[in-house]
């Protein structure tokens, strides 16, 4: 029975809607898919408060797989249990509390341990995970933020691995393996630009092999600490080798965030009179630059002819600061 992805996800997938306005989703071809959101303003400015809090709540399942937390919440349990202490005696619900909260905490320590532009990257990272697993509602294979090696820094690769059924514009649904890129920069042009080359280097004869090998080797080493054992492994581990008939019968698909940055949106937060005016606002202004964006995107992709062969899904985010996101993280991380 083919392993359902969507149901492993833990996350709550309602946060996207809580935070962020979905603007438009647009097909530029059948493989090229372009989406934009933007974050819900305050009163009538924008800032990442909110939005960095709700990272920070999926910041532990991030981190760390349910499989895992749940392993460490037994051993607890059985640590705690002697001869005249039952299960019933133990506060599950505390213990829990505790055990994510500590997850949370070795979480929070890896971001802090990075340099300043490293830790925008994560933050990237942790903004792809989070609207992969709502938005196309697959899984993530890979929580390579706790597998990092000399060798993955050195090869540089995707910004995550995931699995999952993917719709097509045609409204079919196929299975397919998701390796993400995402960009938090100031500049979106040069965003753009970065990310295909990384994308890219996945399809280029000279290095391909290196970059998926050690993406699907890094995904194989946590099939076990992201499934169950009700979950068909050996299903999973064909779908991550690429020898195997499974794994060449899924599509290739590649989410890329970029969340940049649009000076514009000063001018409209000091126009704006109250919270829907500059909601529409927003939204006029996104729709009116709607076919540039698109063409821009289809452009750029053009200079790739191997990425026009895959499934590339952008997921836009402008906002007016980019250095308040990355300090609004880091104050509160």
């Amino acid at each position: 029975m083919a392993i359902d992805f969507s149901k492993l996800i833990t996350i709550d997938k309602n946060w996207v809607n809580r935070e962020l306005n979905h603007h438009y989703t647009e097909k530029i071809n059948d493989k090229l898919n372009v989406r934009l959101y933007s974050i819900k303003p305050s009163g009538t400015t924008i800032n990442s408060i909110s939005l960095a809090n709700t990272l920070l709540d999926i910041l532990p399942y991030y981190f760390k797989s349910k499989i895992e937390i749940n392993k460490v919440i037994k051993r607890e349990i059985d640590k705690t249990l002697n001869g005249s202490t039952t299960a019933l005696d133990i506060d599950l619900l505390d213990l829990k509390i505790k055990i994510h909260n500590r997850t949370y905490r070795e979480a929070k320590n890896f971001f802090k341990k990075k340099s300043s532009d490293s830790k925008s990257g994560k933050y990237g990272e942790l903004l792809l995970f989070g609207l992969v697993e709502s938005i196309l509602d697959c899984k993530m294979i890979a929580h390579k933020i706790t597998n990092l090696t000399n060798y993955h820094d050195e090869i540089k690769g995707g910004d995550g691995v995931f699995m999952g059924n993917y719709k097509l514009p045609n409204g079919n649904i196929e299975i397919a393996y998701l390796i993400g890129e995402s960009k938090v920069w100031q500049d979106y042009s040069g965003a753009k630009k970065d990310a295909l080359e990384s994308i890219n280097r996945f399809y280029d004869s000279k290095v391909q092999a290196d970059f998926k090998t050690l993406e699907f080797f890094i995904a194989q080493k946590d099939i076990e600490k992201v499934v169950d054992k009700k979950t068909d492994i050996d299903e999973l581990y064909d779908r991550l080798d690429q020898t195997s008939d499974l794994f060449k019968s899924q599509i290739a698909v590649h989410p890329i965030l970029i969340m940049y940055e649009t000076k514009s949106y000063n001018t409209l937060m000091k126009k704006a009179l109250s919270n829907s005016e500059l909601n529409a606002s927003i939204d006029t202004q996104v729709q009116s630059k709607l076919k540039a964006t698109l063409e821009s995107i289809s452009k750029k992709v053009k200079e790739f002819p191997e990425l026009e062969k895959v499934f590339l899904d952008f997921i836009l985010i402008p906002t007016n600061s980019i250095s308040d996101f990355n300090d609004t993280m880091d104050n509160l991380i």
